[in-house]
């Protein structure tokens, strides 16, 4: 509990590697998170290699944990892997649709999760990306992800060379809701976020995270979160 209550992202990290043994230790810990059917619809992608991870930059708006971690890590929803399984059996898969790509998220972002917080556990730092969301057409292609197989999460990981505060969190009340879901009046939004907006570093966040690039992908989420949002989603998941 100690670990996830100091727990803060990690952006700098000693030029020390991760052994092969511990990391694959710490993933095969991490697979024992709950999963839809016992299925284990994901994969993780390891990257190691210099160049691999300076093209893989950009796709995560070139934030410099990407080149500066030893390890970083892709985390896949994949039904590619289960279909074959059923095809080789005789079994005719029927998974290309948004349920099956929510039930494969699901699980890869429990994994992510658990290995996240073991990680922690271990003396690692860790720093979730959620840019991966944003631009998985290029993670595709530079990972050579197949069909069915889609990038939900990336973690950097090494030895942390910092110790950065701790960033804020809501107040649980802000968040709970008991028995049934109540919506926010303009009051409750003031209280909840009122901290929040009072925070020097808040006010900084937008100029030192690039913020031509932030704005254009919060831009695309607004987009995405109108009417048409069902439709989009239908198109863009699964690579199509």
């Amino acid at each position: 509990m100690e670990s996830i209550n100091n727990r803060r992202t990690i952006r700098k990290y000693k030029q020390e590697d991760i052994s092969a043994s511990l990391l694959n230790d710490l993933l095969e810990k991490a697979f024992r998170a709950s999963t839809m059917g016992n299925i284990q619809l994901y994969s993780v992608i390891v990257t190691r290699d210099k160049q691999m991870k300076e093209r893989l930059a950009p796709a995560h708006f070139n934030q410099p944990m990407v080149t500066g971690a030893p390890v970083v890590l892709t985390f896949c929803a994949d039904f590619n892997r289960f279909s074959k399984w059923c095809r080789e059996r005789k079994a005719v898969p029927g998974y290309d649709n948004p349920i099956s790509f929510l039930n494969a998220a699901t699980d890869a972002l429990l994994v992510t999760q658990n290995f996240c917080t073991l990680a922690e556990e271990n003396g690692l730092g860790i720093c979730f990306l959620g840019t991966t969301i944003y631009n998985p057409d290029q993670i595709i292609d530079i990972l050579q992800l197949p069909e069915l197989v889609m990038p939900v999460a990336t973690i950097t990981v090494g030895y942390p060379d910092e110790c950065p505060p701790q960033v804020d969190r809501l107040p649980i009340e802000g968040i709970l809701h008991e028995e049934l879901y109540h919506d926010y009046t303009k009051e409750d939004i003031d209280r909840i976020y009122r901290y929040k907006e009072s925070l020097p570093e808040n006010h900084q966040f937008i100029k030192e995270n690039h913020k031509a690039e932030y704005k254009k992908s919060l831009e695309h989420i607004c987009k995405c979160t109108k009417s048409n949002l069902r439709e989009d989603f239908r198109k863009s998941i699964w690579n199509a």
